[in-house]
């Protein structure tokens, strides 16, 4: 085997192994110790390097258990998913994968050019019908993971079809001149510049569907991202009707001596009519308006009394502890809601389904006033997911479940303020820490 032939095997594998990794990719998630993109290329090039020694040394079954084994043992270490899963999609790519080889070997006769007991030879000759085999292969894990990825990152079926015309098309083109005798009737320069232009038509196919996926991605982010500005806009509304509400118990308590001195002197007099007309005309119960105050943030205390609320009418042991003289001044209200709505709902969310109901929530202050901290603790049960995205979620939903601790994220850093997430055994900590303004 030449330099050429292993300069084509070498790219053959890079796209073999990329084509696999893409695959897996849209039904697993990465490990949450190999999200960087360093080990991702680190264990990339470790395959792609086995698999060259092994289809430059070994012979043509050795091969094939070579590549199984490799593809297995990346799959294992580069994503996360259960053995059920793992298996059933595996089994579904090399089947996909070694089928597209032996229905393109049939077809082009490539047998032509392998030997029974050893590894493909002589690649210079036949580096087209290798990058149009690997073409196909990408083309058939695209369209399994149009239809069988769960996802809604996706754009319409129409709009699928208009790129999948591009792949088709190439490989109509690698066909076409491979069967119309163009390659062995040029010169050895014209079929490497052939050789050349195909690599990048597989390249370019490869580029087009990734900023495809990477388009549709953003696509289905920015309608989340829609959807929580205008829940936002809607909780700020409700919550400053909370606030207006306490405004009006205020006043309602500072009134209230008023009354009682009329209700007195009708009392006095024993007109009892007028005492129950006066009660009548408040029109108004004293516990519903009761807004319990924990600081000085009207925001902070109508958030803090609504989910005070619910954690009762769900049963939830919701305890509340807010430093004297914490504020939050200088952080906007949409933003506290944001934050710390978010983080409550997680919380509730999550002890709901919880043996122990308890939740705890601290507001302080820290490092001699210079940050203030948001500390909630609750308990959980199954599997805390850490995504790609850099979000935690206690399940993996399609909708904008998670979504509110990514935007919790992007929030604390307008004030240089950062989120921690800590999971011991089944107790979720989230720690807001925002600096004094």
């Amino acid at each position: 085997m030449g330099y050429l032939d292993i300069i084509i095997l070498f790219l053959s594998c890079v796209f073999e192994i990329y084509i696999y990794d893409d695959f897996f990719c849209a039904f697993s998630e990465f490990r949450s110790d190999n999200q960087t993109l360093g080990k991702r290329f680190f264990f990339g090039l470790l395959a792609v390097i086995c698999l060259l020694a092994v289809n430059t040394y070994g012979t043509s079954y050795i091969n094939i258990l070579g590549f199984v084994i490799i593809v297995w043992i990346y799959c294992v270490l580069v994503f996360r998913a259960n053995f059920g899963t793992r298996i059933i999609y595996f089994l579904i790519a090399i089947l996909v994968g070694m089928g597209c080889e032996f229905l393109f070997s049939t077809l082009l006769s490539l047998p032509l050019y392998i030997d029974e007991q050893y590894s493909l030879i002589h690649l210079s000759d036949i580096p087209w019908q290798l990058f149009t085999m690997k073409l196909l292969t990408y083309v058939l894990f695209v369209i399994i993971k149009r239809f069988f990825r769960t996802s809604k990152n996706t754009i319409n079926n129409r709009i699928f079809l208009y790129y999948l015309c591009i792949p088709i098309a190439s490989i109509a083109i690698m066909i076409l001149t491979y069967y119309s005798g163009i390659v062995s009737s040029v010169s050895i320069i014209t079929q490497i510049s052939l050789s050349i232009s195909f690599a990048l038509m597989l390249f370019g196919n490869i580029s087009v569907f990734r900023a495809f996926n990477r388009y549709s991605e953003e696509l289905h982010i920015n309608a989340e991202q829609k959807i929580i500005i205008t829940k936002q806009a809607i909780d700020l509304q409700h919550y400053v009707q909370v606030q207006r509400l306490g405004v009006q118990y205020q006043e309602f308590v500072h009134n209230i001596s008023h009354y009682l001195k009329t209700i007195g002197e009708f009392a006095k007099e024993n007109k009892n009519y007028n005492i129950i007309s006066i009660l009548q005309g408040l029109n108004i119960e004293l516990e519903n308006n009761v807004l319990a105050t924990y600081c000085d943030n009207s925001v902070v205390n109508a958030i803090l009394s609504e989910k005070k609320s619910m954690a009762e009418k769900n049963n939830l042991d919701l305890d509340i502890y807010v430093e004297p003289g914490i504020d939050l001044m200088g952080i906007s209200d949409i933003d506290i809601i944001t934050m710390l709505s978010n983080l409550l709902d997680n919380a509730l969310r999550a002890a709901k389904d919880a043996d122990d109901k308890s939740i705890i929530v601290r507001i302080y202050s820290g490092n001699e006033r210079c940050f203030q901290i948001i500390k909630i603790v609750n308990h959980f049960t199954g599997i805390i997911l850490n995504t790609d995205s850099g979000f935690i979620s206690t399940k993996k939903e399609e909708g904008i479940h998670g979504m509110g601790i990514k935007s919790v994220e992007n929030t604390v850093e307008k004030y240089d303020g950062y989120l921690e997430c800590f999971v011991e055994d089944n107790l979720f900590t989230a720690v807001l820490v925002l600096p004094t303004l």
